[in-house]
C-alpha cells in the first residue's frame, strides 16, 4: 500500500497523507454502498463535492450523510424519537464496526467513549471517529458525520461516486489489486448540488470559526452550475432556521461569526495544501469580498 500512494503522490504531485486519507473513504464507502446504509442515508459535503459534482479540485478529510426518510419522525414525541435514533446508531454502528475490523481501523460503537462517538442534538447529529496508523503521519481518524432530523428540499439522487486516479496502466500492472478497488466506482445515493450549496452557506453561517474550503466550495459551484446566492436566499434561510431550532450552540456560532466576517479576518491561503487546483486568486478574493456582504446580511434576519 505504501509504495502505491507514493507513486500515486508522485504522479498527481500531492501530499501522501492525503492521499493514504483518500483511499480509505474511497474503501470506506465502497464498503457502504454494499450495505443497507446505502439505502438509508445520502452522501453529501465535501467529499461528494469532489467525487462527484466538481471532480477532484481538492482533497477532503471526513465523510457527510443525512438519513434520508425524514417522515418516520413525524408526529412523535421526543422521547419516541430518541428512542428510534439510539436503535439506528446500533445499528449503522455495527456496520462501521464491521467495516473498521475488516481494514484493520480502530473503531468501536461505545456510545459513552468520546473517542469513537460524539453526539449532538440529543441524538439528532452523530459523529463516528474511525482510527488508523497513518504510514506518514501516526494515528489519526477519519470523522463520519451523519445528520439524522434535517430539512432537505431538494431531490436525492442515485450516481456513480469516482475515486482521483484517472486511468493509469502503469499503476494498474504495478499495483493490480488496491488499483482496482481504488479506481471502483461505487454507487451511492447524494444530495443535490443546490442542496450542498445552501448547506455550505449554512455552515458558513453557523461553524464555530472561518475555513477557508467552504468559501472555496461555493465559489466553485457557483462558477460551474452558474447557481447564485442571491437566487437560493429563501432555501438559505430555510434550512438555516431549521439546524438553528435544534442545536443552540450554531445560534452562538452565529453570532460571533457576524461579528468577525470582514475580508481581512478571512483566512486566504490557509487551506492550500487540500487544493489539487489552481484558484484564481484575484477572482476568488473578489467573490469572497461580496459573498461576506452577503452573509451579514443574510445572517441578521434568520
Amino acid at each position: 500500500m505504501k509504495e502505491f500512494i507514493e507513486a500515486v503522490s508522485r504522479k498527481i504531485n500531492a501530499r501522501t497523507d492525503l492521499i493514504e486519507r483518500d483511499i480509505l473513504l474511497h474503501q470506506i464507502l465502497l464498503d457502504l454502498s454494499k450495505t443497507k446504509f446505502a439505502n438509508e442515508f445520502a452522501f453529501k459535503g465535501g467529499s461528494c463535492l469532489m467525487k462527484y459534482y466538481l471532480g477532484y479540485f481538492r482533497f477532503s478529510i471526513d465523510l457527510d450523510f443525512t438519513f434520508i426518510n425524514q417522515n418516520i419522525f413525524s408526529n412523535l414525541s421526543k422521547k419516541e424519537i430518541r428512542r428510534r435514533l439510539s436503535e439506528k446508531i446500533d445499528e449503522i454502528g455495527n456496520i462501521f464496526e464491521d467495516i473498521a475490523e475488516r481494514r484493520g481501523l480502530d473503531f468501536k460503537c461505545d456510545k459513552k467513549n468520546r473517542r469513537y462517538v460524539e453526539f449532538g442534538g440529543g441524538n439528532k447529529f452523530l459523529t463516528f471517529k474511525i482510527w488508523f496508523n497513518s504510514r506518514f503521519i501516526g494515528e489519526t481518524f477519519i470523522k463520519i458525520q451523519i445528520n439524522f432530523i434535517e430539512k432537505i428540499i431538494f431531490p436525492i439522487k442515485k450516481v456513480l461516486l469516482k475515486s482521483l486516479l484517472d486511468e493509469s496502466k502503469e499503476l494498474q500492472f504495478l499495483f493490480p489489486d488496491i488499483y482496482d478497488e481504488y479506481t471502483t466506482k461505487v454507487r451511492f445515493n447524494v444530495y443535490d448540488i443546490r442542496e450542498i450549496f445552501c448547506e455550505k452557506i449554512r455552515a458558513i453561517l453557523t461553524r464555530n470559526g472561518i475555513k477557508e474550503r467552504d468559501f472555496i466550495d461555493v465559489y466553485l459551484i457557483s462558477k460551474k452550475f452558474n447557481i447564485k446566492y442571491t437566487d437560493m436566499r429563501d432555501k438559505i434561510l430555510e434550512k438555516t432556521r431549521f439546524i438553528l431550532k435544534l442545536y443552540e450552540k450554531y445560534r452562538d456560532n452565529l453570532k460571533k461569526n457576524l461579528r468577525i466576517f470582514s475580508i481581512e479576518n478571512f483566512p486566504f491561503g490557509s487551506e492550500d495544501y487540500l487544493l489539487l487546483i489552481k484558484i484564481d486568486k484575484k477572482e476568488f478574493y473578489q467573490f469572497v469580498e461580496e459573498f461576506i456582504v452577503y452573509l451579514k446580511e443574510i445572517g441578521t434576519i434568520v
